[in-house]
Protein backbone atom coordinates (compact mmCIF):
# COMPACT_ATOMS: atom_id res chain seq x y z
CA UNK A 1 0.00 0.00 0.00
CA UNK A 2 1.15 3.51 -0.74
CA UNK A 3 2.38 4.94 2.57
CA UNK A 4 1.02 8.36 1.58
CA UNK A 5 -2.50 6.98 1.96
CA UNK A 6 -1.98 6.08 5.63
CA UNK A 7 -2.19 8.74 8.32
CA UNK A 8 -1.57 8.30 12.03
CA UNK A 9 -3.84 10.50 14.12
CA UNK A 10 -5.61 10.52 17.47
CA UNK A 11 -8.88 12.38 17.95
CA UNK A 12 -10.75 12.89 21.21
CA UNK A 13 -13.58 14.89 19.64
CA UNK A 14 -16.03 13.72 16.95
CA UNK A 15 -16.44 17.14 15.33
CA UNK A 16 -12.67 17.54 14.87
CA UNK A 17 -12.40 14.08 13.38
CA UNK A 18 -15.33 14.69 11.01
CA UNK A 19 -13.78 18.01 9.88
CA UNK A 20 -10.46 16.31 9.17
CA UNK A 21 -12.12 13.48 7.21
CA UNK A 22 -14.03 16.06 5.16
CA UNK A 23 -10.79 17.96 4.47
CA UNK A 24 -9.16 14.72 3.30
CA UNK A 25 -12.11 14.14 0.97
CA UNK A 26 -11.58 17.61 -0.51
CA UNK A 27 -8.03 16.46 -1.30
CA UNK A 28 -9.40 13.48 -3.26
CA UNK A 29 -9.01 10.82 -0.57
CA UNK A 30 -11.85 8.56 0.57
CA UNK A 31 -11.69 6.82 3.96
CA UNK A 32 -11.26 3.05 3.62
CA UNK A 33 -10.72 1.86 7.20
CA UNK A 34 -9.42 2.84 10.64
CA UNK A 35 -7.17 0.60 12.72
CA UNK A 36 -6.79 1.21 16.45
CA UNK A 37 -3.25 1.60 17.79
CA UNK A 38 -1.97 2.50 21.27
CA UNK A 39 -0.58 5.94 20.50
CA UNK A 40 -2.31 6.96 17.27
CA UNK A 41 -4.90 5.30 15.08
CA UNK A 42 -4.11 4.45 11.46
CA UNK A 43 -6.48 5.99 8.93
CA UNK A 44 -6.31 4.33 5.53
CA UNK A 45 -7.55 6.17 2.46
CA UNK A 46 -7.91 5.46 -1.22
CA UNK A 47 -7.84 7.93 -4.13
CA UNK A 48 -11.30 9.02 -5.19
CA UNK A 49 -12.73 11.52 -7.68
CA UNK A 50 -16.00 11.83 -5.75
CA UNK A 51 -16.21 14.23 -2.78
CA UNK A 52 -17.87 13.00 0.41
CA UNK A 53 -19.26 14.46 3.61
CA UNK A 54 -18.42 12.24 6.60
CA UNK A 55 -20.46 11.79 9.76
CA UNK A 56 -19.96 9.52 12.74
CA UNK A 57 -21.93 8.37 15.72
CA UNK A 58 -21.10 6.55 18.93
CA UNK A 59 -21.64 2.81 19.06
CA UNK A 60 -23.40 3.16 22.43
CA UNK A 61 -24.12 -0.46 23.28
CA UNK A 62 -21.50 -2.23 21.16
CA UNK A 63 -24.30 -3.76 19.09
CA UNK A 64 -23.16 -2.65 15.64
CA UNK A 65 -20.83 -5.51 14.87
CA UNK A 66 -22.64 -6.66 11.75
CA UNK A 67 -23.34 -4.71 8.59
CA UNK A 68 -26.93 -5.92 8.77
CA UNK A 69 -27.53 -3.95 11.96
CA UNK A 70 -30.97 -2.27 11.95
CA UNK A 71 -29.29 0.95 13.11
CA UNK A 72 -26.92 1.07 10.14
CA UNK A 73 -29.79 0.25 7.80
CA UNK A 74 -31.92 2.99 9.38
CA UNK A 75 -29.20 5.66 9.06
CA UNK A 76 -28.25 4.77 5.50
CA UNK A 77 -31.88 4.78 4.36
CA UNK A 78 -32.85 7.92 6.30
CA UNK A 79 -29.91 10.07 5.19
CA UNK A 80 -29.20 8.47 1.81
CA UNK A 81 -25.64 7.78 2.89
CA UNK A 82 -23.37 4.73 2.97
CA UNK A 83 -21.68 2.86 5.80
CA UNK A 84 -17.87 3.13 5.85
CA UNK A 85 -16.54 1.29 8.93
CA UNK A 86 -16.71 0.64 12.66
CA UNK A 87 -13.75 1.75 14.78
CA UNK A 88 -13.02 2.87 18.34
CA UNK A 89 -16.61 2.50 19.47
CA UNK A 90 -17.90 4.69 16.63
CA UNK A 91 -19.64 4.04 13.34
CA UNK A 92 -18.64 6.06 10.27
CA UNK A 93 -20.91 7.09 7.39
CA UNK A 94 -20.42 9.17 4.26
CA UNK A 95 -22.60 10.80 1.66
CA UNK A 96 -21.63 12.17 -1.74
CA UNK A 97 -21.35 15.96 -1.36
CA UNK A 98 -23.29 16.44 -4.59
CA UNK A 99 -26.31 14.66 -3.07
CA UNK A 100 -27.18 17.43 -0.64
CA UNK A 101 -26.88 18.16 3.07
CA UNK A 102 -25.76 15.50 5.55
CA UNK A 103 -26.63 16.64 9.10
CA UNK A 104 -25.07 14.99 12.17
CA UNK A 105 -26.53 11.52 12.72
CA UNK A 106 -26.76 11.58 16.52
CA UNK A 107 -30.36 12.18 17.46
CA UNK A 108 -30.52 14.47 20.49
CA UNK A 109 -28.29 16.30 22.97
CA UNK A 110 -29.26 14.13 25.94
CA UNK A 111 -28.14 10.96 24.13
CA UNK A 112 -24.93 12.65 23.05
CA UNK A 113 -24.18 13.82 26.61
CA UNK A 114 -24.79 10.30 27.96
CA UNK A 115 -22.41 8.86 25.36
CA UNK A 116 -19.73 11.42 26.24
CA UNK A 117 -20.16 10.66 29.96
CA UNK A 118 -19.75 6.91 29.38
CA UNK A 119 -16.54 7.51 27.46
CA UNK A 120 -15.34 9.96 30.13
CA UNK A 121 -15.81 7.50 33.01
CA UNK A 122 -14.24 4.70 31.00
CA UNK A 123 -11.09 6.77 30.42
CA UNK A 124 -10.97 8.00 34.04
CA UNK A 125 -11.23 4.45 35.42
CA UNK A 126 -8.49 3.24 33.07
CA UNK A 127 -6.16 6.08 34.03
CA UNK A 128 -6.73 5.51 37.78
CA UNK A 129 -6.03 1.79 37.37
CA UNK A 130 -2.59 2.71 36.04
CA UNK A 131 -1.57 4.68 39.17
CA UNK A 132 -1.39 1.68 41.56
CA UNK A 133 0.58 -0.25 38.94
CA UNK A 134 3.06 2.62 38.72
CA UNK A 135 3.44 2.73 42.53
CA UNK A 136 3.92 -1.03 42.89
CA UNK A 137 6.40 -1.11 40.02
CA UNK A 138 8.29 1.83 41.49
CA UNK A 139 8.63 0.02 44.84
CA UNK A 140 9.67 -3.18 43.10
CA UNK A 141 12.33 -1.33 41.11
CA UNK A 142 13.69 0.18 44.32
CA UNK A 143 13.72 -3.20 46.14
CA UNK A 144 15.32 -5.18 43.30
CA UNK A 145 17.80 -2.61 41.98
CA UNK A 146 20.77 -3.96 43.99
CA UNK A 147 19.70 -7.61 43.89
CA UNK A 148 22.27 -10.12 42.65
CA UNK A 149 19.78 -12.97 42.22
CA UNK A 150 18.28 -14.01 38.91
CA UNK A 151 14.76 -13.45 40.25
CA UNK A 152 15.74 -10.00 41.49
CA UNK A 153 17.07 -9.01 38.07
CA UNK A 154 14.01 -10.46 36.33
CA UNK A 155 11.75 -8.57 38.74
CA UNK A 156 13.65 -5.37 38.00
CA UNK A 157 13.30 -5.80 34.22
CA UNK A 158 9.61 -6.74 34.53
CA UNK A 159 8.96 -3.70 36.72
CA UNK A 160 10.61 -1.36 34.21
CA UNK A 161 8.42 -2.78 31.41
CA UNK A 162 5.23 -2.63 33.51
CA UNK A 163 6.04 0.90 34.66
CA UNK A 164 6.52 1.97 31.03
CA UNK A 165 3.13 0.46 30.10
CA UNK A 166 1.42 2.19 33.03
CA UNK A 167 2.90 5.56 32.03
CA UNK A 168 1.62 5.04 28.48
CA UNK A 169 -1.86 4.37 29.87
CA UNK A 170 -1.82 7.56 31.94
CA UNK A 171 -0.45 9.65 29.07
CA UNK A 172 -3.16 8.37 26.70
CA UNK A 173 -6.20 8.24 28.99
CA UNK A 174 -5.85 11.49 30.96
CA UNK A 175 -5.89 13.77 27.87
CA UNK A 176 -8.88 11.82 26.53
CA UNK A 177 -10.75 12.24 29.83
CA UNK A 178 -10.01 15.97 29.95
CA UNK A 179 -11.20 16.45 26.36
CA UNK A 180 -14.40 14.52 27.09
CA UNK A 181 -15.06 16.54 30.26
CA UNK A 182 -14.71 19.74 28.26
CA UNK A 183 -17.08 18.43 25.58
CA UNK A 184 -19.66 17.38 28.21
CA UNK A 185 -19.62 20.91 29.68
CA UNK A 186 -20.08 22.44 26.21
CA UNK A 187 -23.02 20.14 25.39
CA UNK A 188 -24.66 20.73 28.78
CA UNK A 189 -24.38 24.50 28.23
CA UNK A 190 -26.08 24.14 24.82
CA UNK A 191 -28.78 21.97 26.42
CA UNK A 192 -29.39 24.61 29.14
CA UNK A 193 -29.65 27.34 26.50
CA UNK A 194 -32.29 25.27 24.69
CA UNK A 195 -34.24 24.80 27.91
CA UNK A 196 -33.25 21.19 28.61
CA UNK A 197 -34.95 19.74 25.55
Amino acid sequence: MNRNLEYKKRFYDMENEESWLNEMSEKGLALKEIKWRVFKDIYRFEPCDKRYVYREDYNMEGALEELTSPYIKFVTETYGCEFVCLANGKVYFRKAAENGDFPPVYTDLNSRIEAEKKFFWKTVSCSFCAFPIMCICGLNIYNTFDSDTVFGRMGFVFSIIALFCAVIDVVWFIPAALQKRKKIKELEKILDEKGGE
